[in-house]
C-alpha cells in the first residue's frame, strides 16, 4: 500500500517473541493511523478490566499515515494504552523524528505486551527487532539514555523513545521522552513503559515510504510551505514561528484564560508578574531554534541558563509548562521555570500534572494540612522557586514527600486526607490543561467528554470552527448552523473533534489545523495513498476512532456521570474579565454526545453509531 509501511509488530516482553502482521487495507482506510489504528488494535485484542500496570495492558507506538512522506508538519507519533492515571483510554503524542524513522524501518506500529523479567530496551533496525538487556541503562536520565544508546550502536541517527527514573518507579505522571526532550507526556504512558521493564525503544530505518503520486506530494509540499511562511496573514502561525507558545501568557493571562494559584484566581491583576515569565523573558536565553523535523514553522528552541542556582541547558518551555511552574505557583522566576522544564525532561515527568500537583501541595501547605515535617523540610510557599525545583527532584526520584506527589493530585489527596481533596484539580484522575473552560467552553467540553479526560489540544479545532467558521476549504468542514446555541455548539464540537482526530491520526501536528492555515489534508492523503479520499471520509474516520475509544471506556464500566469538572473550575469566576459567567457544561456535553450518536446521559455509543 502506498503511504504505509505495510506491517505492524507485536512484541511479548514476557516470552521474548516478536510477531509481524499485515493488516487489511480497509483497516488503514477506516482508521488512518496513529491513535485511530491504536484504538482498533487495543479494542480488538485487549480484554476489559486489565490492570494498567500489569502484563496484559498493551502499549503501542504508532506513526501516522503522512509521516515519512515529505508532508510538512507531519511530525507526530502517538503512544496508546490503558491509562494508569485515569483508568480510561490513554494516549499521548510527541513530535520529532521517531515517527518517520518507524515508517522507514517498515512499521506502521509496534505494540508491547507482557513484562520483561529484567530491564530491557528494544532495538528496531529495519526488519530486525531485538530485545536487549537494559540493565546498564536503568537509573539513567533520559538524556544519558539516548547518549548511551547512540554510543552503543555507533549510530548518531538513531531515534530513541525512553523513560527516565520517574517511569522506572512507575510514577503515574511519568512521560516518555523522545530524542532531545520532546515528550509524550499525558495519560501516565511512562508508568506503563516502566511497568514492563522497558527502558527504551530505539529505531533505525533505511527504507522509504512508497508514495502514490510523488509529483503531487512535491507540488503540495511546495505550496504549503510557501503558504505557512507567509505568516502575515496567519497571526497564530506568526507567533509560533517567532517566540513560540512561550508567548501565550502575554495574551491569555489578561484574557482570564490562564489559571493562577491552583485555579483559584484569574486575570492580570491577580498576578501582574506574569510578564516576567513569557515571551522575550524566555527567548532571551535561546541558543538556537529547534523545531520538529520537516516543519517550516520551527516553534521549538534550545535554551541555556549560564549561571546561578538554576543553570541548565534544555528545550524551550511551552505555554503549558510556563503556566504549570509559573502562574499556577505564583512563581515569577523565569530561570527556575526553564530549569523545571529540564528536570521534567530528564526524569521523564508530565509538566502539566507535576505543576498541578505542586500547586495542590502548596495550597495544602498554606492551609496547614501539611507542614515542613511532611515536606522533608522544604518550605512549600507560593512563588518559592528553590522549593519548586527541590520538590520536583523528589517527585522524579519518588523520594520522601515526592513519593506522595508522584502519582498525581487524586492519589496524593487520598493519601494526605484532612480535606485535601478540595484542592486537588483533576478530571477522573488526570490534571487538566491550563485553559480556563469558562472563557473557552469547548475546553471544558474536551476536559469532560474526550475519551482521555483533561485534554486541551482536542478543543482547538472547535474553537477555530466557531470563530472563523471553517477548518479548511472543504464544504464538509464549515461551521454547522442552528438556532439553539447549545445544540449548535454540540454539532460544532462533534465536527471539530472528528476532523481533528483524523488530522492527528495522519501524524500531523494540530497547530497546522488550529492555526488557520487551511491545510490541504485530503489532497495530501490522496497523493500519498492513491485513494480517492474525501473530507467526508476523513470526518467519518475521526468519528470512528473517537467512538471506538469511547466504547473502550464504556467497556471498563465507566459512564459520563464519572467525569466532572472540579467545582473551582466549573463555578462562575469571582474575578477577571468573565466574572460571574456560568457555563452549563452538562448541557453542552449532552449536546455533543447526541451529535456524535452517543447516548446523551451515559456517553455510550448507540447501536446505530457502532454499526455506522
Amino acid at each position: 500500500m502506498a503511504g504505509y509501511a505495510g506491517k505492524v509488530a507485536f512484541v511479548d516482553l514476557t516470552s521474548g517473541s516478536v510477531t509481524n502482521e499485515s493488516l487489511p487495507e480497509q483497516v488503514y482506510r477506516s482508521f488512518i493511523g496513529g491513535a485511530g489504528l491504536g484504538a482498533k488494535i487495543l479494542y480488538d485484542r485487549m480484554k476489559a478490566g486489565v490492570d494498567p500496570l500489569g502484563p496484559e495492558n498493551m502499549l503501542g507506538f504508532l506513526p501516522g499515515l503522512l509521516n515519512g512522506t515529505g508532508t510538512p508538519m507531519a511530525t507526530k507519533y502517538t503512544v496508546v494504552t490503558k491509562s494508569p492515571l485515569s483508568y480510561t483510554w490513554g494516549d499521548a503524542n510527541s513530535g520529532g523524528l521517531l515517527s518517520s524513522e518507524l515508517k522507514a524501518a517498515g512499521y506502521d506500529g509496534i505494540f508491547f505486551t507482557g513484562t520483561a523479567s529484567k530491564p530491557v530496551y528494544v532495538l528496531i533496525n529495519d526488519a530486525t527487532i531485538e530485545i536487549r538487556s537494559g540493565a546498564h541503562l536503568w537509573g539513567k536520565n533520559t538524556r544519558e539514555t539516548v547518549e548511551a544508546l547512540v554510543d552503543e550502536t555507533g549510530d548518531k541517527r538513531l531515534r530513541v523513545a525512553c523513560i527516565g527514573p520517574s517511569g522506572e518507579s512507575r510514577s503515574l505522571i511519568a512521560s516518555i521522552i523522545t530524542d532531545d526532550g520532546r515528550a509524550a507526556a499525558r495519560s501516565g504512558v511512562g508508568a506503563v513503559m516502566g511497568s514492563k521493564n522497558l527502558k527504551a525503544v530505539a529505531v533505525r530505518g533505511s527504507g522509504k515510504v512508497e508514495i502514490g503520486n510523488p509529483g503531487e506530494i512535491a507540488r503540495l509540499r511546495s505550496d504549503t510551505i510557501s503558504h505557512l511562511r507567509d505568516v502575515d496573514h496567519l497571526p497564530f502561525i506568526k507567533v509560533l514561528s517567532g517566540p513560540g507558545t512561550c508567548a501565550g501568557p502575554l495574551g491569555l493571562v489578561p484574557a482570564g484564560a490562564s489559571p493562577i494559584k491552583n485555579w483559584s484566581l484569574i486575570g492580570d491583576k491577580a498576578f501582574p508578574d506574569y510578564v516576567k515569565i513569557a515571551g522575550e523573558h524566555i527567548t532571551k536565553y535561546q541558543l538556537r531554534k529547534a523545531g520538529c523535523g520537516n516543519c517550516p514553522i520551527n516553534c521549538g528552541g534550545i535554551l541555556s541558563v549560564k549561571e546561578g542556582p538554576f543553570a541548565t541547558e534544555g528545550r524551550k518551555p511551552e505555554y503549558e509548562t510556563i503556566t504549570a511552574f509559573g502562574t499556577m505557583l505564583l512563581n515569577s522566576d523565569a530561570e527556575s521555570i526553564i530549569k523545571a522544564n529540564d528536570v521534567c525532561d530528564l526524569y521523564g515527568i508530565d509538566t502539566i500534572s507535576s505543576g498541578t500537583t505542586l500547586a495542590f501541595a502548596m495550597e495544602c501547605y498554606e492551609q496547614g494540612i501539611i507542614g515542613r515535617k511532611e515536606t522533608d523540610g522544604i518550605e512549600l510557599t507560593w512563588g518559592n522557586a528553590g522549593a519548586i525545583i527541590a520538590m520536583l527532584e523528589k517527585i522524579g526520584k519518588r523520594e520522601g514527600f515526592g513519593a506522595v506527589l508522584a502519582d498525581g493530585v487524586q492519589r496524593a489527596a487520598r493519601q494526605i486526607g484532612k480535606g485535601a481533596e478540595k484542592y486537588a484539580m483533576h478530571i477522573h484522575g488526570q490534571e487538566p490543561g491550563f485553559h480556563d473552560p469558562r472563557i473557552f467552553p469547548f475546553r471544558g467540553l474536551s476536559y469532560l467528554a474526550h475519551p482521555t479526560p483533561g485534554r486541551h489540544m482536542t478543543s482547538m479545532p472547535s474553537i477555530r470552527l466557531e470563530g472563523e467558521g471553517k477548518l479548511a476549504t472543504y464544504p464538509e468542514v464549515q461551521k454547522p448552523q442552528g438556532d439553539d446555541e447549545v445544540e449548535k455548539r454540540g454539532r460544532i464540537h462533534a465536527l471539530g473533534s472528528s476532523y481533528s482526530q483524523a488530522f492527528g491520526n495522519s501524524g500531523m501536528c494540530l497547530f497546522a489545523l488550529s492555526g488557520g492555515s487551511n491545510f490541504p489534508l485530503v489532497e495530501f492523503v490522496c497523493a500519498a495513498t492513491g485513494w480517492d479520499f474525501t473530507a467526508a471520509e476523513a470526518i467519518s474516520a475521526g468519528k470512528r476512532s473517537l467512538s471506538l475509544q469511547q466504547a473502550f471506556n464504556m467497556r471498563q464500566g465507566l459512564s459520563a456521570r464519572d467525569f466532572a469538572l472540579p467545582t473551582r473550575i466549573a463555578d462562575p469566576p469571582a474575578m477577571g474579565p468573565f466574572a460571574g459567567k456560568l457555563v452549563d457544561f452538562d448541557s453542552l456535553r449532552r449536546s455533543y454526545y447526541k451529535a456524535m450518536g452517543w447516548e446523551p446521559e451515559t456517553g455510550n455509543p448507540s447501536k446505530e453509531c457502532l454499526a455506522e
